[in-house]
């Protein structure tokens, strides 16, 4: 990730002053309202908040949180935030920080034994920004094991990189933040986060099981292809709380409702000071990091198009997935949670914060993921493997009226022959995509990095700004571009 402003600019600023807010009318929360009705009709489940200057001015279900018992996601309903879970963490260590009982600048060894020479300078901000180079994880969520085991996995497994030079994305360092708050607090990890953040802030339905969750509230996730998951406290648990794997980097249950009433504390000093709050988004830099977009503490902040600033994150077991979007300067907020994960819904608040931001865009409706249209979108691939893209242009024209593309099928194949180095048909399958799909962002993003990556700069330039002139707040391909034009 990427850094966000070295200027003079305070969070303070930008957390309260509402400068550039958008006038709300009737006409935006109708075409919201029938953006999500309409991916409602090919397969959203989930539940999604949209605050406007202070007003919630959507928060609705939509699709089922028991398909088997047909019961449909409301407001209420509760869900695995995933990944979400990380900036409450980040804040649990921010308010130890307050209380004078530790710094983000100490390092592991202050609250570990026996830690490894190579790690024993890892700090907390490093864990925090993910930059301790630490793998990502050493087991799976709901795999059995206990802390001596954990961090025994930890302490042999190699750095990906010399601590503090890089950026990888790491849920085991947000683990020893939980280990680390328990052990300073002396209380359990969600005991603190309650005490300290969550009742503050009013927020009683979010946790692992303090608040009692009424288990008919809690959403039964569901696989692309609609088998059951199940609901994540029928997973292996240690009694009160996950594993150690993902316990204090995810799991945590909530609601949209609760996770507005969080944006709503952190908007005042309940919570964190301004100066802790300032730390939370903004912290210290590394060498070389550029300033428009970086990972802060357990957030993703960026500068948009409009010179406002975009806060973010999301999370995802690839059952469930939520997503947290706020735009703080310009008072709007979006969370969307749901419990059937799908590449045609991840982008939804970012759809939503367009239709908000751009008078009279008109969000395209993906393609129905169904049996039909796989089975083309396959057929197409492999037409392209064995005859080339123009025999799949025959076939293409030739489908019957009820058969369509996947655009984010055709995307992951051609990265995935990237991957298995076959550039050539990769090329071929990202040119059909943006064929079939010349509007789309993520499509044309697709075919500039299949250009990047076998040599061809200049056509990479030209597809990435196609793709940053459809949606100008994607700090990774702006970034492209500049370094691409320099």
């Amino acid at each position: 990730m990427k850094q966000l402003l070295a200027t003079l600019l305070t969070l303070t600023l930008f957390i309260f002053t509402s400068c550039s807010q958008v006038k709300k009318d009737n006409d935006i929360v109708k075409r919201i309202d029938r953006y999500l009705a309409e991916l409602e009709k090919i397969g959203f489940y989930g539940s999604v908040l949209v605050e406007m200057n202070g007003d919630k001015i959507i928060s609705k279900g939509y699709g089922f949180s028991n398909k088997e018992r047909q019961i449909k996601n409301s407001f209420n309903t509760i869900y695995d935030i995933g990944s979400i879970t990380k900036q409450f963490t980040a804040t649990a260590i921010l308010k130890l920080e307050m209380q004078g009982k530790l710094s983000t600048e100490d390092n592991l060894s202050k609250f570990f034994n026996n830690v490894p020479i190579d790690k024993e300078n890892i700090t907390i901000h490093d864990l925090l920004r993910h930059q301790s180079g630490l793998t990502s994880s050493v087991g799976e969520d709901y795999e059995i094991i206990n802390r001596e085991e954990f961090l025994n996995k930890v302490y042999s497994s190699p750095l990906r990189f010399e601590v503090g030079t890089g950026f990888s994305y790491s849920n085991i360092g947000y683990s020893l933040l939980t280990m680390i708050i328990e052990k300073i607090s002396g209380q359990t990890y969600e005991t603190y986060l309650y005490n300290n953040l969550w009742k503050p802030a009013e927020m009683e339905m979010t946790g692992y099981t303090r608040p009692a969750f009424d288990t008919n509230l809690i959403a039964v996730g569901y696989f692309n292809d609609k088998r059951v998951w199940g609901k994540p406290t029928h997973k292996k648990w240690d009694i009160t709380a996950p594993y150690w794997n993902l316990k204090g980097n995810g799991g945590i249950l909530s609601t949209t409702g609760d996770l507005y009433k969080w944006h709503q504390a952190l908007m005042t000093d309940n919570i964190l000071s301004k100066e802790a709050k300032e730390k939370l988004y903004h912290p210290k830099l590394r060498n070389g990091e550029n300033e428009n977009s970086i990972y802060a503490y357990g957030w993703d902040v960026s500068r948009t198009g409009r010179n406002t600033i975009q806060v973010w994150h999301n999370g995802t077991n690839h059952i469930f997935y939520a997503d947290f979007l706020s735009y703080i300067d310009e008072d709007i907020t979006l969370i969307m949670l749901s419990n059937k994960s799908h590449p045609n819904f991840d982008r939804l608040n970012f759809e939503i914060a367009k239709i908000i931001f751009t008078r009279d865009y008109m969000p395209i409706i993906p393609v129905e993921d169904n049996e039909i249209n796989r089975n083309f979108t396959n057929l197409i691939i492999k037409t392209i493997e064995e005859s080339g893209i123009e025999k799949a242009k025959t076939i293409y024209q030739m489908r019957n009226k009820n058969e369509s593309l996947l655009e984010f099928v055709m995307r992951n194949e051609g990265f995935d022959h990237i991957d298995h180095d076959k550039p050539d048909i990769a090329i071929q399958i990202f040119e059909m995509n943006v064929l079939i799909y010349p509007t789309s962002p993520e499509a044309l993003q697709g075919l500039g990095e299949g250009y990047m990556e076998t040599g061809k700069k200049e056509l990479a330039l030209q597809y990435f700004k196609q793709s940053l002139g459809i949606n100008p707040d994607n700090p990774f391909v702006s970034e492209m571009v500049k370094k691409l034009e320099e």
